[in-house]
Parts: C-alpha cells; sequence; structure tokens
C-alpha cells in the first residue's frame, strides 16, 4: 500500500496513505472491487512470474521471512533511516467512537465496526465502541478535506502539526492516521482522519478504513520489502493479506511486550513464530483472515 510511513515525534507517530499509487484501478466502492478482482489477480501473478507457484505460495510463511516482515513494519521508521524504534502496541482496552461528519454515516458506521472488529479478533486485544468523546480513546472520524489540518492541529497541538513531517502528510496523503503513546511506549490514543471528499475523488475510501485501522494497532511502517501486504506499495490488493494477518498475530504475541528494542523483537521471534506454527496460524492464515472480516462483509 502507498503510503508515508510513521514519524516518532515525541511519543506522537503519524502516516498517510498517498493518493498517487493505482488510483484509476480502485473503484469508490465495493461494487467495482469485484470487478476489478481479476486485474489485480493478473497483475500479482505477473509480479511473481520468477518464482514457482510453490514458492510463491509459501515464501511469506518463511521464518525469517516473517521475522525480516515484523522488524520492518514494526520496529523503522521512515524518517529514522538506520535506526529502530521501540515496540509500540494497545495494552489498555480499545474504545473507538466512529464520527461520521461527511458521507453515507450508516456505510461507514458498519465498515469502521466490521473493520475493528476483525482486527480485534485477530489480535485478541479488547475492543468496543462507544459514543462519547470522552469515553474514546480511539477516534476514526470521516470529514471533509478542508478539514483535516484543523483536526489534526487539535490532536498534536500547533507546535508538532507545523513540523516539515506533518506538513506534507497533510499536502500529499489522502488519509491520515495518529496516534500517541505513554512512557512504558504502549500506545494510549489514536486518530484516524478520513476525508471522505478526497477519498471517494481518489477511489481510496476502503483502503483508507483498512490500512489506517491496521497501522493503529502498532504496526507504523511502510516497507516494499514486506509483500503481500498492505504495508507494501506493490500489493495491489485492498484487503488484509495473510501475511498481515500473521504480523498482527505476532505483535499481540505474549512473548513481547510495548518497549521492547529491537534486538529483544528479534530475539523473542522465533519461538513467537514456532508457537503460531504449531497452532496452525501459519498454514490457515489464508482462510482465517477472511474470517469476520471486512473483505467478506463487502462479498469479495
Amino acid at each position: 500500500m502507498p503510503c508515508l510511513p510513521h514519524r516518532q515525534l515525541t511519543g506522537l507517530f503519524f502516516s498517510t496513505l498517498r493518493a498517487s499509487f493505482s488510483s484509476s484501478l480502485r473503484a469508490p466502492f465495493f461494487s467495482s472491487l469485484r470487478a476489478l478482482k481479476a486485474l489485480g489477480i493478473a497483475l500479482l501473478l505477473s509480479s511473481l512470474a520468477a518464482v514457482s507457484p510453490s514458492q510463491a505460495a509459501e515464501r511469506w510463511q518463511r521464518a525469517d521471512v516473517l521475522t525480516d516482515s515484523f522488524m520492518e513494519v514494526a520496529l523503522k521508521r521512515e524518517y529514522q533511516p538506520g535506526s529502530s524504534a521501540s515496540l509500540v502496541r494497545w495494552q489498555a482496552p480499545i474504545k473507538v467512537r466512529v464520527d461520521s461528519q461527511l458521507g453515507n454515516s450508516r456505510m461507514q458506521r458498519q465498515m469502521s465496526k466490521v473493520q475493528f472488529r476483525h482486527l480485534a479478533a485477530i489480535t485478541g486485544q479488547p475492543l468496543s465502541f462507544v459514543s462519547s468523546a470522552r469515553e474514546a480513546n480511539l477516534r476514526i472520524a470521516f470529514i471533509a478535506r478542508d478539514h483535516m489540518t484543523r483536526e489534526a492541529t487539535a490532536y498534536v497541538g500547533k507546535q508538532q502539526a507545523a513540523t516539515p513531517g506533518m506538513r506534507k502528510a497533510l499536502r500529499e496523503g489522502v488519509c491520515l492516521t495518529l496516534f500517541k503513546t505513554g512512557p512504558d511506549h504502549a500506545i494510549t490514543s489514536g486518530l484516524i482522519l478520513i476525508p471522505t471528499d478526497y477519498a471517494r475523488q481518489k477511489a481510496r475510501l476502503v483502503d483508507c478504513v483498512v490500512e489506517e485501522s491496521a497501522q493503529l494497532m502498532g504496526l507504523p511502517n511502510d516497507s516494499d520489502k514486506v509483500f503481500p501486504s498492505i504495508f507494501s506499495d506493490v500489493t495491489v490488493d485492498t484487503w488484509l493479506s495473510p501475511l498481515d494477518y500473521v504480523l498482527l498475530k505476532m505483535l499481540y504475541a505474549p512473548e513481547l511486550s510495548p518497549g521492547m528494542s529491537a534486538a529483544q523483537v528479534r530475539a523473542a521471534l522465533p519461538t513467537v513464530i514456532q508457537r503460531l506454527a504449531e497452532q496452525g496460524e501459519l498454514s490457515h492464515a489464508i482462510r482465517r483472515v477472511r474470517q469476520g472480516s471486512l473483505r467478506e462483509w463487502a462479498g469479495d
């Protein structure tokens, strides 16, 4: 997926979904997604032409690929090249508020609920939906593009909103994700801003919901080395891939905890991957990632 990865800003992270990638290949809503599926499969197969079918199907399941992929999306930051950050994830129960200010509010609420419940089922992270802003620690807002800067500034403050990285994110991105972490590196709050008018214009509304919500679970970086995945620009699908499913399982493994260094995470991953393999999470990921998913709900 085309996404401007997060940058750490004293406990604050952000990401965007760019508009430039294959916007001509995406229809504004679900009906056209089915029609384009064949084209997406053709593009994917052509990219794997040099690899045998068995290799193409199994490469992402290898322990070394899973380890490298996790390190890329969980521990690296594009704006800090050559360095690794600490592991971040939610520890407290997530309380989601869907704030629909523009567009089909019923559809937006349904999409958000299906997607977040799917992520909760994958990770085991407690999650509920609330109507009060005071109760919520995660807000997904469907707004007008003209309100993006105002909403982002209200969350991060004027000083952070004026940084070059944030200005670039607001200028180039279709949608924007922000989250804050506490001293223990656990995520304490999150905000997803989806400009309904602009996202529909660029045919990225569904992409915004799927990718930004997944990143807000604690996988903040994008990398073309991670494939097939919504965190990679070279992946043509809109939905969570089997690899994404396993990466989310790894992130919320009991062997890991917020604040772990890259070295600590890498040392713990063999045990995590072995356990997931024994539980059938790798061999059955293709089927399990669809269960209760937005993809299944959309009938794709």
